[in-house]
């Protein structure tokens, strides 16, 4: 009952009082401060040595980034070095690479085989590949695709410089408009966002659809994106305290645009009142008929586990790159230790209060047009809100 919650507070402020004031009377001496500090000296040595993951998130926490756009722009040297450092995601797609390459020898395949590496930056991607051909004991043609001047010249450097490369032939071009002299057994890309599609993937993917073999594969197979509310009260105001010409602000000015653009961010300080994110949007490659839209409209329905205010939320992808191979950055199915990712967020104009068992109703589009590509999204529930970021006002991705 309230009566003995406050007895009990009561009694245990009377008891701290007593510590307190035994803890007064006796004299802290140099010997006992020594002692003190060396007890948590020996806790903090005792700790376990951060992982490559927590050093590079824990300068990052709850600091909002405007999301890249490598297809519109050329990303710099150090941005690809960071990325490059992951000791997760490489691991991964030369596991998903060497369990393609097993497959077509058990189906008697003939090598070599023909793998097209689409927006190869400074070559990981090649690397992991030639990693899983000798792995597999076979042979393999690599056609690295790459349209960033700086990047091409870095994968030439690594051409004359390493032996295994003698296999691998660069192609400066944008991957959609490159036409190869022959089709491609797999296209390996990692064009993947914190939203798998908001680096425009599809679009990155189904204009280069044309390389592919009519048996080939793509290398991810498919992605798909989740969501989960957040109470973050911290970020959503730095969010609306972003000024309307920042990096990632938006273009309406003012809170509406802030409030409009959804940003990178190493989630911190946040509440999470729903169980777990839900899916959104999916998409698979190579995509049956090519000439499908990569529009798409969601409803996604959460209840309130608990009394709580709503800012935004939180976004994610899971992927999968080959058969039971895959990459996640959502909670119940993370990557333990790849860091090449963080969630994004979607902040509300205006924040939500729920009541415990309340449901909260979300929708979500995926629109684009000649120029761009932007996500829109409202509340239907508990009520109605006005659409987010129509039109792409204050945030698109450039194509």
């Amino acid at each position: 009952s309230a009566s003995a919650s406050a007895a009990g507070a009561t009694a245990a402020g009377g008891a701290d009082a007593k510590v307190a004031g035994a803890a007064a009377a006796a004299p802290v001496t140099s010997a006992s401060a020594d002692s003190l500090m060396s007890y948590v000296a020996r806790l903090y040595q005792g700790l376990p040595p951060l992982t490559a993951a927590e050093r590079f998130s824990h300068s990052h926490l709850d600091t909002l980034q405007a999301p890249l756009q490598p297809l519109q722009d050329n990303l710099e040297s150090e941005v690809y070095e960071i990325f490059e450092q992951d000791p997760v995601k490489y691991a991964q797609y030369e596991e998903a690479v060497l369990a393609f390459l097993k497959d077509r020898l058990v189906a008697g395949r003939e090598p070599p085989f023909t793998i097209m590496v689409l927006g190869a930056g400074r070559g990981p991607l090649v690397k992991a590949s030639l990693n899983a051909a000798r792995r597999a004991e076979t042979t393999i043609n690599v056609w690295a695709v790459e349209k960033n001047p700086n990047a091409v010249h870095a994968l030439r450097h690594r051409k004359r410089r390493e032996a295994d490369w003698a296999c691998v032939e660069i192609i400066a071009s944008d991957m959609r408009d490159w036409k190869a002299t022959r089709k491609a057994d797999a296209v390996v890309s990692e064009l993947l966002g914190s939203f798998s599609d908001n680096e425009l993937s599809p679009e990155c993917l189904d204009g280069a659809q044309h390389l592919l073999a009519d048996d080939g594969v793509s290398i991810p197979q498919s992605y798909v994106s989740s969501l989960a509310p957040i109470s973050a009260p911290a970020l959503w105001a730095d969010v609306r305290g972003r000024p309307g010409g920042s990096s990632g602000g938006g273009m309406a000015g003012g809170d509406s645009g802030q409030l409009e653009t959804a940003y990178v961010v190493c989630i911190h300080r946040a509440f999470y009142p729903s169980s777990g994110p839900k899916d959104c949007f999916t998409f698979r490659h190579p995509k049956r008929p090519l000439e499908e839209s990569n529009d798409r409209v969601a409803e996604i329905a959460f209840e309130a586990e608990t009394d709580v205010t709503v800012h935004g939320f939180a976004g994610y992808f899971d992927c999968t790159l080959y058969g039971n191979v895959r990459i996640s950055i959502r909670p119940d199915t993370f990557s333990t230790g790849m860091f090449s990712w963080f969630p994004m967020f979607f902040p509300l104009q205006v924040p939500v209060f729920l009541r415990k068992g309340q449901v909260l109703r979300s929708h979500w589009w995926r629109r684009h047009d000649a120029r761009k590509v932007w996500y829109e999204w409202a509340l239907s529930e508990p009520a109605a809100t006005p659409i987010q970021n129509p039109g792409g006002r204050s945030w698109a991705i450039g194509l």
